[in-house]
């Protein structure tokens, strides 16, 4: 499916879906606990390829107001197809490593294109049996048993370490966890959140975690905050064309909360009021600013397309993990605002754009939501961009051309275009 998004004033009240990132490891948890409930969690693509996992340990569930778990007494091993979710890749290396079998993880052609091998060194020196081809991209081979031990990651991903959270706690012998590197900390703050409420104990000093062995998840009650991530898209439309009120908008660990501060640093009106949960954003003269995106890759999108209206330069920096996301995401949106007429300088670790001068035009999703959803807003400053393989949204925000018809945005589908 194309998207085409005209020009328009937008004004109203939205509501941002659940966190993706909190659904995931809360479901995880879940089924690692004996009975448990997720309140208000996301169902998308990326979160139900997280769940047919959870069932294919052992786990099952019951959907009604809440999701109900009920856990696996053993991890079970066997085939595990992820879709196009790399957490769920990651984070279930870690859980199927306590398995007394043998597994395969697999997914769609971008999972096999991303690499895990720092995960899998690790998971090995640990205990677990993996098997793969050269980086590790799936699909992969696994099993356990992972012992625990001591271990040292310099880590790609902030999955990889949270892999090894959620794993080592079950594992028969007290771990250290050192980490020499990682991207996108807040991440493993949000793992760090979850594993608290699940009555995980762990200890953390000099970049060292402590990890007690053989644990119990004992998760009871789970509620799922709103996805700052996708709150990013909305905000960017309140201030580049009109006024969005956002709703359910309340504080947590996500470290993507940061748009609110990258936004007011290029000049946007934004007031967010948090023991109430809502987030005002109208229409602002943007200037462009230096954002460090070490710890907000999948803000990058969203910084991007407000640069590209900003006067001045707008510059992405500390960003080239961005390069092993469901794509190229350095390379995915340098191409998009070159289509759209944009002066954009592409680096080894992030963007330089020049703003002020976007024109209509054809841009491609190449099957990345935040890349899908991010050029979408764009339109509504332009004559008309047509979004090429929009239908990538369902991955994370599954209703979002809805949300925007509702605040006033002018959009229509077509299944193929020749624009």
């Amino acid at each position: 499916m194309d998207a085409v998004i005209y020009r328009s004033e937008v004004e109203g009240v939205a509501t941002p879906p659940p966190s993706k990132s909190y659904t995931h490891r809360a479901f995880i948890a879940s089924a690692l606990s004996k009975h448990s409930k997720v309140f208000n969690p996301l169902i998308a693509e990326d979160t139900l390829a997280t769940l047919r996992c959870c069932r294919g340990i052992g786990a099952r569930f019951f959907r009604h107001e809440c999701i109900e778990f009920f856990g696996c007494d053993e991890i079970r091993s066997g085939y595990f197809y992820v879709s196009n979710s790399g957490t769920t890749l990651r984070l279930f290396m870690g859980i199927l490593s306590l398995s007394k079998g043998v597994s395969v993880l697999d997914g769609d052609e971008s999972i096999r294109r991303r690499p895990n091998l720092e995960l899998a060194k690790a998971l090995i020196k640990l205990g677990a049996k993996v098997k793969g081809f050269g980086d590790f991209s799936a699909p992969i081979l696994i099993g356990g048993i992972l012992k625990g031990g001591k271990v040292e990651i310099r880590a790609i991903s902030s999955q990889f370490v949270s892999a090894l959270l959620f794993s080592l706690p079950l594992a028969k012998f007290d771990s250290e966890l050192r980490i020499l590197e990682v991207k996108s900390k807040p991440y493993i703050d949000i793992t760090l959140h979850v594993l608290e409420e699940s009555g995980i104990k762990l200890e953390k000093e000099n970049g060292k975690f402590y990890i007690e062995s053989e644990q119990e998840f004992r998760l009871r009650r789970f509620d799922v905050p709103a996805d700052f991530s996708s709150a990013s898209y909305l905000i960017a439309c309140g201030v580049l064309a009109g006024r969005v009120e956002l709703r359910g908008v309340y504080d947590s660990r996500q470290g993507d909360k940061a748009i609110v501060d990258i936004v007011k640093g290029m000049g946007g009106k934004v007031r967010w009021k948090k023991e109430r949960g809502v987030l005002i954003a109208e229409k602002s003269e943007l200037e462009g600013i230096e954002v460090d995106a070490e710890n907000i890759p999948d803000l990058v999108p969203t910084v991007a397309i407000l640069g590209a209206v900003a006067k001045g330069r707008t510059v992405i920096y500390n960003a080239e993990h961005l390069r092993y996301k469901e794509t190229d995401r350095i390379e995915t949106t340098y191409r998009n605002l070159k289509a759209l007429g944009v002066e954009v300088e592409k680096r080894r670790d992030g963007l330089v754009i020049k703003g002020g001068n976007v024109r209509g035009g054809v841009v491609d999703s190449y099957g990345d939501h935040r890349i899908a959803m991010a050029f979408s807003v764009l339109g509504l400053v332009t004559d008309r961009i047509v979004v090429k393989n929009a239908d990538a949204v369902s991955v994370s925000f599954p209703n979002f051309f809805e949300v925007l018809k509702n605040i006033g945005a002018k959009v229509e589908f077509v299944r193929s275009t020749n624009f």
